[in-house]
């Protein structure tokens, strides 16, 4: 039997038990199902205990990091024998620092929710960028609470949609209204030129725009500085060409590549410099697990590696 396994993530006071509580009391989310609830922090706002036994819900709780591991959830597997779990997690404590075998078998991570408290979610991105990030890279989920009007603006100026492309944003304010947050993240390139040439400063935001929409830009030439990488494996004739792309802090800081077909693949050497225009198709690539953008190389030219490598997200 697979038990579905809910983490609810974010700092303290950001609202995990509020909106926890709005999911036990939903019918569409909740039908009775034994749920073990593992609490890995104390709140400033307690669990609604009534509701708690309204919703079969057992609840036990672990002060440190090291105790959410595999003894400890096999025996509350067998002790409890729960349908489903969530786990309201620590803020402090890293997704990504979880072992791959932490869970029994037929436990799966079905969903991540981070909740976030819009009045100091700015403040906590400035001083504790090394917690933020990867919390909002890795969930599938960000709730922003207590939001005002000024609230889109520093979800834009913080990158967080570029931080997380596939989770869904949601903005709830006081006064119960809840709003699907929004963003266009097109590159602004002139499509109907020969050679599309992306600058320095259009990189990373061509990069996201071509991953997401492929389509847009097949049969299109386009013209860039890159770096080039081949991984283990790839075919002799496939190479990968990007650019180092900072979304919002150091931390982030990650290759972005697109795949790319040349003779001379299988010679290039990793890190090396070059000017590379290339007609894009839409197709099917393996390190793609799917369809993306493939160039297929016309002209590949040495260059000088730019003053200042990293590529940013305007």
């Amino acid at each position: 039997m697979e038990i579905p396994v809910y983490f609810f993530t974010g700092f303290l006071d950001s609202g995990k038990t509020t909106f926890i509580e709005s999911i036990l009391r939903d019918p569409n989310f909740s039908e009775g199902e034994k749920t073990l609830m593992i609490v890995c922090e104390d709140g400033e706002t307690e669990f609604d205990y009534g509701l708690l036994m309204e919703s079969n819900c057992i609840v036990k709780a672990i002060e440190d990091q090291e105790d959410f591991n595999r003894m400890f959830l096999e025996e509350c597997s067998r002790k409890y024998k729960p349908e489903r779990v969530i786990v309201e997690w620590n803020g402090m404590w890293k997704l990504t620092d979880l072992a791959p075998d932490t869970f029994p078998k037929g436990w799966m991570v079905y969903q991540t929710v981070t909740t976030v408290d819009a009045r100091t979610f700015d403040n906590y991105f400035q001083n504790m960028g090394g917690f933020m990030f990867p919390m909002l890279q890795a969930t599938d989920m960000i709730v922003f609470n207590r939001c005002d009007a000024g609230t889109k603006d520093i979800i834009k100026n913080r990158r967080v949609r570029m931080i997380n492309r596939r989770a869904d944003i949601f903005m709830d304010y006081p006064d119960g209204r809840s709003e699907v947050y929004q963003e266009s993240l097109e590159a602004n390139l002139d499509l109907s030129k020969d050679i599309v040439d992306i600058s320095d400063a259009d990189y990373a935001m061509w990069y996201f725009d071509a991953m997401e929409h492929p389509e847009k830009y097949a049969g299109h030439t386009v013209r860039f500085l890159c770096q080039t990488y081949r991984p283990n494996g790839m075919g002799k004739n496939n190479f990968a060409a990007g650019r180092f792309v900072m979304t919002c802090c150091a931390e982030d800081i990650s290759f972005a590549a697109v795949v790319c077909k040349h003779p001379s693949a299988a010679k290039l050497k990793d890190r090396d410099w070059y000017t590379i225009t290339a007609e894009v198709k839409h197709e099917f690539f393996p390190e793609y697990q799917g369809m993306g953008p493939v160039l297929y190389v016309k002209s590949l030219e040495p260059a000088k590696k730019p003053d200042d490598d990293i590529c940013y997200v305007k």
